[in-house]
């Protein structure tokens, strides 16, 4: 199999517009990337209300939009996340059923399902991820909630004419809860019961994985999964930005970022990431931090305080963080010299981080702390300080 690297439009907080993935494209075509997952939870008819077909409207900019990654040679899969309220009484337990029923929720998706490979799609992903532990509510016939899914995902496999991948409820190893039974045993009903032909999508040991790939117990193994990486994902911390040298763990044959959202930054991590595919020390990856980084006339001055952009929790740093002085120098110029689309995306972080630095030093005046702090975080730090 041919190595395949990604985009993922799956995070919370923001939505692309047709402009920008089609800029996107056009940046994954130059880095030779394969793969678009149009999966974003702000779009209200891809999760909340799945049962909806996409109007007109949408549904002529999204043919447009699969043209252009056609001729850009890059794979469109379209996402349907129907777990929040799926009914699986709509859904036979048997597996072996072909399964082309036209009412229920099971109707509902296929329909959907059809409605985006008729626009263009040329894959569909079935997302279970994010939903709360309520199978019980709604599992129809079914036991096991592991079995449910890959034998929805089967059914949908078996009833159109494309290739299906499948993001599970347990998309990583921290996910699996030791006092649920029904959690411990969800991997190994899921990968006993789903067809070869569907593909498991798998972030590694955590959400953002330190070792991304399949499970630890190995319950997935032969089975090649596609790698949701969330390095540089920042919408379950908004205030803070990731754009450090890539963290290239291990090689996977299908490895595909889901990033931040910001159009000019995605374009730069896309970058970062291709650029380090084959760097094998953390030297190499530096250097291929700083030529990305370079072309996309980011300033010196950003080296300064690249540590505290870094990487997530528990990623050993790529950077010595500077003095307070070096870095409240380095961030007048980034404030207010450096002028581009990426700064404007990055304003509201370099100046938090200004802030805080003024915070940690205790020389930020209670009035710019009640003005540039919310509420209950002035409350506390004012408290603090008393």
């Amino acid at each position: 199999m041919a190595e395949a690297r990604g985009y993922i439009e799956g995070y919370y907080g923001k939505l692309l517009t047709w402009d920008e993935r089609a800029r996107l494209l056009k940046q994954m075509q130059r880095l030779g990337m394969t793969g678009y997952l149009y999966a974003p939870k702000e779009d209200a008819l891809h999760r909340w209300q799945w049962r909806i077909l996409y109007n007109a409207d949408w549904t002529s900019r999204f043919a447009a939009f699969a043209k252009a990654a056609a001729a850009a040679h890059i794979d469109l899969v379209a996402g349907i996340a129907p777990g929040l309220d799926f009914d699986f009484a709509s859904l036979d337990p048997d597996a072996s059923k072909s399964g082309d029923d036209t009412t229920g929720d099971l109707g509902l998706l296929l329909a959907k399902a059809r409605h985006l490979l008729a626009a263009g799609a040329t894959g569909i992903a079935l997302l279970m991820d994010d939903i709360d532990a309520d199978f019980a509510a709604r599992c129809g016939a079914f036991t096991s909630e592991g079995v449910a899914h890959a034998t929805l995902a089967n059914r949908l496999a078996a009833a159109v004419d494309a290739p299906v991948m499948l993001v599970p409820r347990i998309y990583a190893d921290s996910l699996v809860q030791p006092d649920d039974p029904q959690s411990i045993g969800y991997l190994a009903d899921v990968a006993a019961v789903l067809a070869p032909s569907v593909r498991l999508v798998y972030c590694g040991d955590d959400i953002v994985a330190h070792r991304p790939g399949g499970d630890a117990a190995g319950l997935l193994n032969p089975r090649e999964v596609m790698v949701w990486d969330n390095f540089y994902a920042n919408d379950y911390c908004p205030r803070r930005l990731f754009v450090g040298p890539w963290r290239a763990r291990g090689h996977h044959q299908s490895l595909w970022l889901n990033p931040t959202g910001m159009i000019e930054t995605d374009l730069l991590l896309l970058a970062i990431m291709q650029e380090s595919r084959d760097a094998d020390s953390d030297a190499a990856r530096h250097a291929a931090w700083d030529r990305v980084m370079a072309a996309h006339d980011v300033p010196d001055a950003f080296r300064v305080v690249a540590g505290f952009f870094d990487a997530p929790y528990g990623f050993e740093p790529a950077f010595t963080l500077p003095d307070t002085a070096a870095a409240l120098a380095a961030l007048d110029q980034l404030l207010w010299r450096w002028k581009s689309p990426l700064q404007r995306e990055w304003y509201p972080l370099l100046m938090g981080l200004k802030h805080d630095l003024a915070i940690g030093d205790d020389t930020l005046p209670l009035i710019r702390l009640q003005k540039t702090q919310l509420a209950p975080l002035a409350t506390r730090l004012d408290d603090a300080s008393r």
